[in-house]
């Protein structure tokens, strides 16, 4: 059934790979999903994707703001060595699990995103490749008209990058990161569904003080089957590849049965649950763009 669709959606979806080297030397990434949304280089993708990195970026900041203190204390001909020594020991060190370096690898571009906007009640986020060539996607996608048959029932198709791992290797001599040799290209792996419902977003108070909110719906779609890890910020589409939501999250709903665990204690109760996934609605996703200026293909149906 979306045999077709997830071809053509694999043309607009890539991958995001965030590394990380720890100060203790410890590499590692994450993997998510982002879709370019048209010829200009805007993509799209989950606004915790974009806040993980700029966790990691302000860790890797503060590395080298660290490192450049530490550095000035050893070179300060004013010192003696108690002076010099008392200073370090002030200076302290930081955890070896904190961030050291780290880079967002877009997809195979060399391109970066500077900046992001988001709108992290509906888990979204949009920002602009750095170099970009139109060249590198060969289809840009067609966005579900939101006013016209968002039914429930509706298959729908969920693509991204999970069950795949990779350990990037740091360089210190170049400064750079390297995917290991057949980590890339990252399989696309599909999850199919069906729409269950549409989940209306409350903007919250914070600390009192009430928030405005903006002038388009904050809505959700949520599917039958889990969001994978590696889906994150990918397209939810339909069996056109028209796109009607972004991944971003999935929730766990109890079913109120509790059996008795199979070789456990006489006492002991398994809880059952259903994963579902979620992601910002076609409806919020336009209206964001809108708002940042960001034009995008809308499906006639």
């Amino acid at each position: 059934m979306f045999r077709r669709a997830c071809a053509i959606a694999a043309q607009f979806t890539r991958p995001v790979v965030l590394s990380r080297k720890t100060i203790g030397g410890q590499c590692s990434s994450s993997i998510g999903a982002f879709v370019v949304v048209n010829n200009q280089g805007w993509i799209v993708t989950a606004h915790h994707i974009a806040e993980l990195f700029d966790k990691m970026t302000k860790g890797a900041a503060k590395a080298r703001a660290h490192e450049a203190q530490e550095a000035q204390i050893r070179s300060d001909p004013a010192l003696d060595h108690k002076a010099r020594k008392k200073k370090l020991a002030n200076l302290g060190h930081l955890d070896k699990d904190e961030t050291d370096r780290c880079s967002a690898w877009w997809g195979g571009s060399n391109a970066n995103i500077m900046q992001f906007q988001t709108l992290p009640t509906v888990d979204l986020a949009i920002g602009k490749l750095d170099p970009f060539d139109p060249a590198w996607i060969p289809t840009y996608p067609t966005f579900k008209d939101p006013t016209k048959n968002f039914d429930s029932g509706t298959s729908l198709c969920k693509l991204g990058f999970p069950f795949h791992q990779i350990t990037p290797i740091w360089h210190a001599a170049t400064g750079m990161f390297e995917l290991p040799p057949g980590s890339v290209p990252l399989p696309v792996f599909p999850m199919d569904g069906i729409l269950t419902r549409i989940v209306n977003v409350n903007v919250q108070a914070a600390g009192g003080i009430p928030i405005q909110p903006p002038s388009y719906p904050l809505q959700l779609i949520e599917t039958s089957t889990p969001g994978l890890r590696g889906q994150s910020g990918g397209p939810t589409f339909d069996t056109q590849a028209s796109i009607w939501g972004i991944q971003s999250r999935t929730i766990h709903l109890s079913l109120g049965f509790d059996p008795p665990v199979p070789g456990g204690k006489p006492d002991q109760k398994e809880h059952q649950f259903l994963n579902l996934a979620w992601g910002a609605h076609a409806t919020t996703i336009l209206g964001f763009f809108a708002q940042h200026g960001v034009s995008a293909a809308i499906s006639s149906y």
